[in-house]
């Protein structure tokens, strides 16, 4: 059983998933059987839930009409709005790749324009003997710095970007946040909301003699012009494409979060200086809840809180749910999907895979959830769940661990510097298997396989060990307080000074 769960904004968490459990007014049958419309309509819960009713009320069971053009005309409505949603989101679709490939070119040009310019200002250098100058070192302590990256993407560069910059702002560093895509204004133009902060640091000057990091996938790493260039990155998969590699060698430093990445970094043939910076997490606004739960306290929550994508194994926790517990069992899961591929449909994904029938299965998709509400997720699971194929961080993981909550997630990759049988509960892998090659950055590389029968009998062992699972919350809490924001930006001005 599939549940759509609606939050309006402020709406206490626990209020929006006991009410839609007590009211499932769409089932997953009613969703299932709408026309193609869905592909657009159902990244909006609350528009699949109108069209659902329409469908049923105007399709399933066509209202009497006084004459059958009437009824000619509703069906008509139904083929024409079909078809004009589907057109309008493939054409937005490549709307968004033109200008991102046009914004690219265009920071490109500029970039270039500007080394000319510069190289043209440059004196003629004197014919000498003289042996060419050490290589460029960092500023020690640095004084300034530029920060390339995104600040307002509902993405986990953005946020952290954002956090680092605010540490470092507020060490006393000039820290100059630049956006990697466009200008500054461009991100605000399509954001809508940067934090103030953020917005008044970019009013300064950009400073070209100053060591730079690019924050950002590493074929971004060319748009480091600064005078000590820093690529500052981290991948799911058991090496990096050869792009980043090239990228990454003409740093005069890499960064990546963990020892496993930078593992892969070295293996891959990055020969730069690799220095691990890890991501870290807001310990005071995820902490622990203050009392146990009364509504829903018979059910075993589990949460899984993902970007859609087949990395993240919503297809093995999904398999494994359904085979761990039958459909009476006091159990819940609960799903927090966010999906940017505009041609994706992950609802329809879901339902293809979910046996029928299920222990019940909430889903909040594509909704924006203030940092009150996320919090208050965290605190209504029992357990976080992810048997993700592979991590460059894993921020959700260390979210929960933060509000206390053990998690099951893959013991490979990222997840591994954090997770471990005291915290929480390493999902064991069958192996390394080919990693999704539809991406461009995965090809020829491999993730990791999680083991679904390990995953069957961990679901099973949490919710029949409610004192342990407790036990290794709070373990967890003490492990998430050695990941904070300010110990991740002493690794920065360690990795400058």
């Amino acid at each position: 059983m599939l549940i759509p769960i609606t939050l309006t904004p402020d709406q206490p968490v626990l209020d929006a998933v006991v009410h839609a459990l007590q009211h499932p007014q769409h089932r997953a049958a009613d969703l299932a059987h709408l026309p193609t419309l869905t592909n657009v309509a159902l990244g909006d819960p609350y528009l699949a839930e109108q069209l659902a009713a329409l469908h049923h009320d105007f399709e399933l069971q066509p209202s009497p009409a006084t004459n059958l053009l009437a009824r000619l005309r509703t069906r008509l409505a139904w083929w024409l709005l079909g078809r004009e949603l589907q057109q309008i989101t493939t054409t937005h679709a490549e709307i968004v790749r033109v200008l991102d490939s046009l914004v690219v070119q265009l920071d490109q040009e500029r970039i270039a324009r500007r080394r000319i310019e510069a190289h043209l200002a440059e004196p003629e250098p004197p014919t000498s003997t003289t042996p060419p100058a050490p290589a460029v070192l960092p500023p020690n302590p640095p004084s300034a710095l530029v920060w390339h990256s995104t600040f307002a993407a509902p993405t986990g560069y953005s946020g952290s970007a954002q956090a680092f910059v605010l540490g470092l702002d507020a060490r006393g560093v000039a820290v100059r946040p630049l956006y990697l895509y466009g200008t500054d204004y461009d991100e605000q133009l399509l954001m809508g909301q940067l934090h103030p902060r953020i917005r008044a640091l970019q009013a300064m000057p950009v400073p070209l003699n100053v060591p730079q990091v690019v924050y950002a996938p590493g074929d971004r790493f060319s748009k480091n012009s600064g005078s000590y260039r820093i690529g500052f990155t981290m991948l799911e998969v058991d090496r990096l494409p050869p792009t980043w590699v090239q990228q990454a060698n003409q740093m005069h430093a890499v960064w990546t979060p963990t020892a496993w990445g930078a593992e892969v970094f070295q293996a891959s043939g990055v020969t730069r200086p690799i220095h691990v910076v890890p991501l870290g997490v807001d310990t005071d606004t995820f902490t622990p809840a203050l009392n146990p739960r009364t509504q829903l306290g018979g059910l075993t929550i589990f949460l899984a809180v993902f970007e859609w994508g087949i990395r993240k194994g919503w297809d093995v926790l999904l398999a494994a749910y359904a085979a761990a517990f039958r459909r009476d069992d006091p159990v819940l899961l609960l799903l927090k999907v966010d999906c940017r591929e505009p041609a994706a449909n992950p609802l329809r994904e879901l339902l293809a895979r979910l046996p029928a029938p299920t222990a019940p299965i909430g889903l909040i998709y594509n909704q924006t959830l203030t940092a009150t509400q996320l919090r208050e997720l965290y605190h209504l699971s029992d357990c976080f769940v992810l048997p993700t194929r592979g991590e460059g961080w894993g921020m959700p993981i260390l979210e929960a661990m933060a509000c206390g909550v053990p998690a099951i997630a893959t013991d490979w990759s990222a997840p591994t510097a954090f997770l471990d049988l005291h915290n929480g509960y390493p999902l064991p892998i069958t192996g390394l298997v080919p990693a999704d090659s539809s991406s461009r950055y995965y090809r020829d590389a491999r993730w990791a396989a999680p083991d679904q029968a390990a995953l069957i009998e961990l679901l099973r062992h949490v919710a029949a060990h409610p004192h342990e699972r407790r036990q290794k919350g709070q373990h967890a809490r003490q492990t998430a307080q050695q990941w904070t924001w300010a110990r991740a930006v002493d690794a920065v001005l360690a990795g400058l000074g």
